[in-house]
């Protein structure tokens, strides 16, 4: 993506189109964790269109995961200001609140963004992971149950109740999940060598064993 984009920055296309290929590379340079790239690009965005919402919340992301909070909020509210009824504008802000640790806040801001996107799942599977870190493991269950109903074959909802369950020592729930994991995404290492835990609480030693050889070809570390 960012030579893509650094390719369209550097030819001879319409600087119109400048604004939406500064703002995917600043998504490129987030995902590679360069957050002072990303920032840069955001800036250039925001330079060209200051009503580019998108820009303001990957420049929230930026500045909140390298630790600089108070200007990583700004940057989200105001992308919420300018659509204060996107839900994915709310959940920028959630996030950037789950990074400074403000997890009942970071709640307050899912239970909004479902109230206006109430059939995404991602927005209960992040509600719920809130929720686990506050202690309220019922809720967490009952958010990543709706995630599953919302979108029956997504390995991550899967995956969180899995790892509750396990975290609970509720090994047939969480083996049952595990389950399911290891059949929407094989590639799963943790799931395996969750799996093969299981098996050997159960005195299963040989599938133990298999699913953990498994689970090291696919990189697991133990």
């Amino acid at each position: 993506m960012v030579a893509a984009c650094t390719s369209v920055l550097n030819g001879t296309s319409d600087p119109s189109d400048h604004a939406g290929a500064y703002h995917h590379r600043g998504v490129g340079y987030l995902q590679l964790r360069q957050f002072d790239r990303a920032i840069a690009d955001f800036d250039a965005v925001i330079s060209m269109d200051p009503n580019y919402s998108f820009a303001y919340a990957g420049r929230a992301l930026a500045y909140c995961t390298k630790g600089e909070y108070d200007r990583g909020m700004e940057n989200a509210k105001q992308a919420i200001r300018l659509e204060p009824r996107s839900a994915r504008m709310i959940k920028y802000r959630a996030i950037c609140n789950e990074e400074r640790g403000a997890w009942r806040e970071a709640l307050a801001d899912y239970d909004e963004a479902i109230k206006l996107s109430p059939n995404d799942f991602e927005h209960y599977n992040s509600r719920g992971d809130a929720y686990r870190e506050l202690g309220e493991e019922r809720a967490a269950l009952a958010d990543f149950a709706t995630a599953l109903r919302l979108s029956p074959g997504n390995p991550q909802s899967y995956r969180k109740r899995a790892n509750l369950f396990f975290a609970k020592k509720e090994y047939d729930s969480a083996f049952a999940d595990y389950d399911m994991v290891i059949k929407l995404d094989p590639s799963d290492n943790t799931a395996w060598a969750a799996r093969s835990y299981i098996y050997k609480e159960r005195g299963d030693i040989a599938r133990a064993m298999a699913d953990l050889e498994q689970a090291r070809k696919l990189g697991f570390k133990s």
